[in-house]
């Protein structure tokens, strides 16, 4: 196992490298049934479709990126943003061989995200003050993939909870109207601190001038006019774990709105609820079709459960006491959309079965070896899986111990820091390729 990990270092400052996955069959002919309007995934699930696990893998990985890219370092100067250039994101870490390049990134402001003082200084709260913060990237799937996958994919993929705004504005769970449409979306809700990541913006900012929902909505148009005014047939789906599976919903709705003749689907890790009955009804009624992954035992697929103006009032349990028996959420309870693939840490042979372990319960990296190993409910773990286990514990300590792989061994050498010429450990300054562009998108000349 060690050779495997070490297989997943970059020499090039100990970056860990996402796997790339396996070459699939050809899936075109299938686009109907994986893709298709009205599409059963349900049917899929159990035992897992082959060619659906495979895009699972594909859609986590491309998640997994906007953790692996992310500079969470409080000592760096470019706290805050992607290790990467656009270009050279995926790339990078070892995603080439999707077949997707990044056209634009994303970042969100967090405001009114205040993290109480006692806090401050033990999260170092001002590292991610006055800035936006990177948050995911928009992507397009190359030649070769559109032709595997029998139509133009393009991928918006979400982070989740990192910076410390982010955590405060998680517990936001007072709910705040989300419509457009008085007839699809009339008294869809949503959690405030979701709406206020996604739609808050910052003049001041030189990376948040525009919310992320206007930096997506400005990128899908013009990837969808792009393609489309070539005759190709476009998809988008939208991804991410935890905080970012909750975004991907709420973009999902946006993207759907925007571009009612092409088809939207969302594909989630571990999210939490996000709105109210009317909002998962509007989902539906503009076709975008929902599939969550989650891992049984993780708390945050079952968060929150009412707004907190609810749970806060007194007669919060009569109201429950009413749920339970007309079998019916009222408005201001949250519930899940789509379909479910629940997970299941007791099927595989390589990791604790440890069910109080909420950070390795949660962990994206966990969910995505699950997923490799998945045949169905009643089956054991896949005999083929090839996900390296070692991923597991790039941010968990969720494997054996027998596997002899260290618990967060996913760390940059040093911590990033390297000798300068006087022989001085400072933090090593990016190449020109990587730092940072406000507004930078990949010209469309540029997309195959």
């Amino acid at each position: 196992m060690a050779a495997g990990l070490a297989r997943f270092f970059c020499l090039n400052g100990g970056a860990a490298l996402s796997p790339t996955r396996p070459a699939d069959d050809d899936i075109s002919s299938r686009r109907a049934e994986l893709y298709g309007p009205g599409v059963d995934w349900s049917a899929l699930l159990d035992p897992l479709d082959a060619g659906l696990r495979g895009e699972l893998l594909k859609y986590g990985d491309l998640a997994q990126a906007t953790y692996d890219g992310f500079d969470w370092r409080h000592w760096s100067p470019h706290c805050g943003t992607c290790l990467h250039g656009l270009r050279r994101l995926l790339p990078a870490l070892g995603l080439a061989g999707h077949g997707y390049a990044a056209t634009a990134f994303v970042y969100a402001t967090c405001e009114g995200g205040r993290v109480p003082r006692w806090l401050r200084r033990q999260l170092h709260a001002d590292a991610w003050d006055g800035h936006a913060n990177w948050i995911g990237y928009v992507a397009a799937a190359g030649a070769a993939e559109a032709r595997r996958a029998g139509h133009r994919d393009i991928v918006v993929a979400w982070r989740g909870t990192i910076a410390p705004a982010e955590w405060a504005l998680d517990m936001r769970t007072r709910m705040v109207p989300f419509e457009l449409d008085a007839g699809k979306d009339k008294g869809a809700r949503v959690a405030e601190g979701f709406h206020t990541i996604y739609t808050s913006s910052n003049a001041g900012s030189k990376y948040g001038a525009r919310s992320a929902r206007d930096q997506v909505a400005g990128e899908l148009a013009r990837l969808v006019g792009h393609f489309r005014g070539r005759g190709e047939e476009v998809r988008v789906t939208v991804t991410g774990h935890s905080l970012g599976g909750a975004l991907a919903l709420l973009a999902a709705r946006d993207a759907a709105a925007a571009h009612p003749d092409v088809p939207v689907a969302a594909v989630t890790f571990a999210a939490p609820r996000v709105g109210n009955r009317a909002f998962c009804a509007g989902l539906a009624s503009r076709g975008v079709r929902v599939l969550r992954v989650v891992v049984r035992h993780d708390v945050v697929p079952l968060v929150p459960s009412v707004a907190r103006a609810v749970v806060d009032a007194p007669v919060s349990r009569a109201l429950a006491k009413l749920w339970a028996r007309t079998g019916r959420p009222p408005a201001w309870a949250y519930v899940h959309a789509g379909d479910e693939l629940e997970l299941d840490v007791r099927k595989s042979p390589f990791l604790k079965h440890a069910k109080y372990d909420v950070v390795g319960l949660h962990n994206l990296e966990t969910c995505l070896h699950l997923v490799d190993g998945r045949e169905g409910a009643a089956g054991a773990f896949r005999a083929g899986a090839r996900r390296d286990p070692a991923l597991v514990n790039k941010t968990s300590g969720m494997l054996r111990d027998e596997e002899r792989v260290p618990a967060w061994w996913y760390l940059p050498a040093n911590k990033g820091l390297v000798r300068d010429a006087l022989g001085r450990w400072v933090v090593a300054e990016r190449e020109q390729d990587d730092l940072p562009v406000p507004d930078d998108r990949l010209p469309l000349s540029e997309l195959d």
